[in-house]
């Protein structure tokens, strides 16, 4: 009985912070939330004798976990071989990311998953709602929504990544509720996404819901026929807004874009084979100057900044994390929840063009990578398990 009055105490702050994190990004105030949720999960483990058992025969979750740690414990560690060492703050940001995995675990098992991932949706759509309102107006189309709402991700298309991560998060609170009303706020997620003319937070976001559409489809009349619509509405919305003429154009300039961030990665791996095994540890970066005479510190793809800092060792670590994470959706499919599959696709996607390494305080990385890993990670609850 007093376990579960923790439980729940412990689910307050902590979906109090996701909605807040999202919303402001990367603003320390909001971690005191989840400081406060880190202190009473370790009193609750601490204490509750059925709690900490329960975790420690979660067989499904503790591989996952165990090689999520492995993956932060190397990369901390590779502060060691680096010109300049910040091994302290590494272990910390691992440790807080080590008890964010574990608290949306702690969340799902107590079937409150919904709660949480509330939070997180309508953080993003309240983000998306502040940022259209902030927005110059006049100059919409051609800033692509930068220099907006001032708590925003930085970069725009890490703003574009929230929005199309909202959408699928939506699909989970339809699933989980059975209230759809969850989808009233997607159209305005899919102006906001389109507005911001990301092309790579799009492209994941149709990529990861074909795939899923593909997996056990279910098709019948009136989803089709709602599908149709739903395309055409945004069709002749884009074509009569002139949007469509300025999509074409960020298209089409995407594909010297393209041939500058090859050259980005190029540059990278040639860094990176200088030290292939072990790497050049964490807080390497590139000292390049891309085809538009930019100077480049990051490469641009996470596989590539893993393979930077960590080499080899360190790519495989990354792999195996995203590999296991992958066979969690075996049992996620099992269940029928697909969308659970389609954002770590979409997840998988959008890092290969972004290069910021994901090990850190609170910030849009958690929201883009770890949100995902979290989500996958945790596959539905068998009953001996929450017992």
């Amino acid at each position: 009985m007093f376990s579960s009055k923790l439980q729940r105490i412990t689910l307050y702050p902590f979906a109090l912070f996701m909605f807040l994190s999202l919303v402001f990004c990367g603003v320390s105030r909001v971690n005191v939330l989840f400081h406060i949720s880190l202190a009473l999960f370790i009193i609750t483990m601490t204490i509750a004798k059925d709690v900490r058992e329960r975790f420690l025969r979660d067989k499904e979750f503790l591989p996952a976990l165990g090689i999520a740690v492995a993956f932060m414990l190397y990369f901390s560690f590779s502060n060691l071989w680096n010109e300049t060492s910040h091994l302290s703050s590494a272990l910390s940001h691992s440790f807080y990311i080590f008890i964010f995995l574990c608290l949306y675990r702690q969340c799902e098992i107590e079937n409150k998953k919904k709660y949480i991932i509330g939070a997180a949706y309508f953080g993003i759509v309240t983000l998306t709602i502040l940022t259209l309102l902030y927005v110059d107006k006049s100059r919409m189309l051609w800033n692509r929504l930068g220099d907006a709402f001032p708590y925003a991700p930085d970069n725009v298309i890490d703003l574009g990544g929230y929005m199309a991560l909202g959408i699928l998060l939506s699909a989970i609170m339809v699933r989980e509720t059975h209230n759809v009303l969850y989808y009233l706020p997607v159209p305005v997620l899919i102006i906001g996404l389109l507005l911001t003319q990301s092309r790579g937070p799009l492209l994941s976001l149709i990529v990861a819901s074909v795939v899923v559409l593909l997996c056990k489809p279910k098709w019948n009349a009136k989803y089709v026929l709602w599908s149709i619509v739903l395309i055409a509405i945004i069709g002749v919305g884009l074509y009569y807004s002139g949007f469509l003429d300025v999509l074409i154009r960020r298209i089409e300039a995407g594909s010297r874009a393209g041939s500058v961030r090859l050259g980005i990665w190029q540059n990278a791996f040639e860094v990176a084979k200088e030290k292939a095994i072990f790497g050049w540890g964490f807080n390497k970066q590139l000292s390049f100057i891309n085809g538009f005479g930019q100077p480049i510190t990051t490469t641009h793809s996470l596989y590539f900044a893993a393979f930077l800092k960590g080499g080899v060792v360190g790519l495989v670590f990354l792999l195996a994390m995203i590999g296991y994470a992958f066979r969690q959706c075996l049992r996620h499919l099992a269940a029928n929840h697909k969308v659970e599959i389609a954002i770590l696709i979409f997840a998988v996607m959008f890092y290969a063009t972004q290069g910021m390494f994901v090990i850190s305080n609170p910030r849009e990385y958690w929201v883009l990578f770890w949100i995902p890993l979290a989500i996958v990670f945790s596959t539905p609850v068998k009953t001996a398990i929450q017992k």
